[in-house]
């Protein structure tokens, strides 16, 4: 009997030790940060209310020890990691030069396209700024098209190669620049108070900010040439440590992907067809992952 109790005490202490194993070995030094105030307490207090803060609390459950979130605006974050301090944030999109400078995880998150967002009293963009589809061809067309209005733009944020590309292309009189660190209050709060024309998000995030101001009446286009799928990464600074760590948190990532879990913490915050979109898109992903 004491026989047979050891042996299923070593079988279950192999298992802790094997699960121990598979955790992914955050390194003391390495300092999590991140520029919204609320996604910083939700990650700190292990809560969740959206899509990025769930998937990241499903990442941050694989960690060999708790990782507390500093709250450092975008800028700043990335001086920081520019001076060789080992530091990642979460939630940031690739574009060419942030992948020259620092280490991108696989996608945590996955969202459907950015859509442009026009508040709507005003007039409804003119046909010929659309294509069949029904999105603008352009967003310097729809603001050449409209010489008086304004465009609010986070500072310090990428949207993706493409959009940015065609935001740089705007003269600065029809762009508002906003510091602010807190998004949905500061950025897409100041486009509900008419400070702006026009807004570039995620039909996720403006839903969720729609639902604290049922007064607010939105139109949306789709955008040309813009992807349909937008991905959110652990982003951190290119350290031998932070190398390894990437590639343990890849490995997490794959198992993720193939878990109900993870395709909820998209899925719960979504409409019914938006949720089919997105669930085909991570199927894919993880599909791809495998081969």
């Amino acid at each position: 009997m004491a026989k047979g109790i050891w042996r299923y005490g070593f079988v279950l202490i192999f298992w802790y030790c094997q699960s121990c194993a598979a955790a992914i070995h955050v390194p003391i030094q390495l300092e999590f940060q991140h520029y919204d105030p609320q996604t910083v307490q939700l990650s700190n207090a292990g809560r969740y209310n959206s899509i990025t803060t769930e998937t990241n609390f499903l990442l941050f459950k694989q960690f060999s020890r708790s990782v507390p979130v500093i709250e450092v605006p975008m800028a700043r974050t990335e001086h920081m990691m520019d001076s060789g301090a080992s530091i990642c944030t979460m939630d940031r999109v690739k574009n060419s030069s942030r992948d020259a400078k620092y280490l991108f995880s696989k996608p945590v998150n996955f969202y459907l396209g950015y859509r442009l967002y026009q508040l709507a009293q005003f007039p409804v963009l003119a046909a010929e700024l659309l294509n069949e589809q029904g999105q603008v061809k352009s967003i310097a067309q729809v603001m050449q098209a409209v010489p008086q209005a304004k465009l609010l733009v986070p500072e310090h944020f990428s949207f993706g190669e493409t959009l940015d590309q065609q935001i740089r292309q705007l003269p600065a009189k029809q762009i508002l620049p906003l510091a602010a660190p807190h998004y949905h209050t500061n950025f897409i709060g100041m486009f509900a108070s008419k400070r702006a024309d026009f807004v570039i998000a995620y039909p996720t995030e403006m839903n969720l900010f729609m639902q604290s101001k049922p007064e607010l009446h939105t139109r949306s286009y789709g955008i040309a040439g813009s992807p349909a799928l937008i991905t959110g990464h652990v982003m951190c600074s290119d350290t031998a440590r932070n190398r390894q760590f990437i590639q343990a948190v890849d490995q997490a990532l794959t198992t993720l992907y193939r878990e109900k879990s993870f395709l909820l913490a998209h899925t719960r915050y979504l409409g019914k067809q938006e949720a089919e979109q997105v669930s085909r898109f991570i199927r894919q992903y993880a599909d791809k992952e495998r081969r």
